[in-house]
């Protein structure tokens, strides 16, 4: 079927609804469920229907799609790109930041209790069509953050109170952190850029926050390396020396991880130059923030997504290829 041009109204493509949705699906490049979930939770389009109560599209139908489809490869959400086409057909002011806010938090609090409930049943193939739903109305950060993230910590809490078993507890984390290794793998790495290596402080297998940073990094095409759980103290500064990051990023989750965090930024404060800044960040630092106090390092924020925006900002800045040359950040990084 050929490319159609995007269409201002229904009518201009004189065409009736005649095509199935396994003909949409081959003129668009998009699922089916991508398809479900624009028609069901954003009205995209309202296809019509057989005597049997089959989806029919029409022309029209696909030029709108692939207009959509394109809209979102730029970078725009899908209701953002449906805001769009309302005002070029209409006229009308695309829908309100924050009204697209909310729409998108109700979104994924009913996708992650989708989810959860999928998970703690062991029903692998309704927690698939839930997440796929949540990427053909979200961004890949969005579900990551949003649904992922929220679901494997809700999962734990549950188990912590006795209210989900070990099993699901375990197959659930093993699932939802194959799912995240996906997305990331996804991004492809950038060939140069000064390196960023993260990893979890000695003894601490609490990845989650850390993979977060990672994904959004490499979504960012800033060349980060993850070196995964348990970072040992001993041969860091030797692999460190060899590696010649700009910056090296830690993570602890546990009060009794804190020492080997804090080893880890004391061994890098004392390589020889060129030396790394040593930045940190986890849950423990924002349960007990005087923690921060005993850290040689930049403190990286109390989320994922704020950890991503300062070192996005840190290796943007004019000096940040000399951040490696004599150990010290640029003008207003603070360093404890």
């Amino acid at each position: 079927m050929q490319q159609l041009e995007p269409v201002q109204s229904r009518g201009e493509l004189d065409s009736p609804p005649i095509y199935n949705i396994k003909a949409v699906v081959e003129a668009t490049g998009l699922t089916a469920a991508t398809l479900r979930a624009w028609e069901r939770r954003y009205g995209a389009l309202t296809p019509g229907r057989t005597e049997s109560g089959y989806r029919l599209y029409s022309a029209s139908d696909i030029a709108t799609l692939q207009w959509l489809k394109q809209r979102v490869g730029e970078g725009l959400s899908i209701s953002q790109a449906l805001a769009l086409l309302t005002h070029s057909r209409k006229g009308v002011q695309p829908q309100s930041a924050v009204d697209r806010r909310a729409d998108s938090w109700q979104g994924m609090h009913e996708g992650r209790d989708a989810l959860l409930k999928a998970l703690l049943l062991f029903d692998e193939s309704r927690a698939d069509r839930v997440l796929e739903e949540a990427f053909a109305v979200y961004s890949l950060e969005s579900v990551a953050e949003h649904l992922v993230a929220p679901a494997m910590a809700q999962m734990g809490d549950l188990w912590h109170e006795g209210q989900a078993s070990t099993t699901a507890e375990h197959f659930a984390s093993n699932y939802l952190r194959r799912k995240l290794d996906t997305i990331i793998n996804a991004a492809p790495r950038p060939a140069g850029g000064g390196l960023i290596v993260l990893g979890c402080a000695p003894g601490d297998w609490h990845e989650l926050g850390l993979q977060l940073i990672h994904l959004f990094l490499r979504r960012r095409g800033l060349n980060s390396l993850y070196l995964g759980q348990n970072v040992p103290v001993a041969q860091f500064i030797e692999e460190m020396e060899r590696l010649r990051p700009v910056l090296v990023i830690i993570a602890a989750t546990l009060l009794e991880t804190v020492p080997g965090l804090a080893a880890l930024g004391e061994a890098t404060k004392a390589m020889r130059p060129p030396r790394p800044l040593f930045a940190y960040g986890g849950r423990i630092f924002n349960v007990q923030p005087a923690l921060r106090d005993g850290i040689p390092g930049i403190f990286l924020g109390e989320s994922a997504r704020a950890a991503a925006d300062y070192i996005s900002a840190l290796v943007a800045e004019p000096t940040s290829p000399k951040l490696n040359t004599n150990g010290t950040p640029p003008p207003n990084i603070r360093v404890r």
